[in-house]
């Protein structure tokens, strides 16, 4: 499977990765921190408790797979398993809904895009 990034655009195979992450984001009010050496996405999101949080896109080892993993300034993380891009939705409401956990758990009960 071909992995190839043209005029920033991350494409698996012809799959227009941007356009997946564009539309979650956007139905979670986030958008794109940042994109490491085309191969890595970030969403960095705060809470209304000090809390910073990051959701980061990779591209998998295994080629055509993407990875998800959650970090946050309290020393949590978590990963998952790396999926095919039609997966990738799923995971990212996965990783969402780790943070919005988080957050509840350190008395936030709002999260923004950083």
């Amino acid at each position: 499977m071909r992995v190839s990034v043209v005029q920033g655009v991350f494409e698996v195979s012809g799959e227009n990765i941007n356009e997946i992450l564009a539309a979650w984001a956007n139905r979670h009010g986030l958008r794109i921190s940042d994109i490491y050496r085309n191969r890595f996405f970030y969403f960095d999101i705060v809470d209304d408790a000090a809390g910073l949080y990051e959701i980061s896109v990779f591209e998998d080892a295994q080629p055509g797979l993407f990875g998800v993993r959650v970090t946050s300034n309290r020393r949590r993380s978590c990963g998952f398993i790396a999926v095919k891009p039609s997966d990738l939705e799923r995971l990212l409401e996965r990783a969402y809904f780790e943070v919005n956990k988080w957050v509840h758990q350190a008395g936030g009960n709002k999260i923004s895009s950083a």
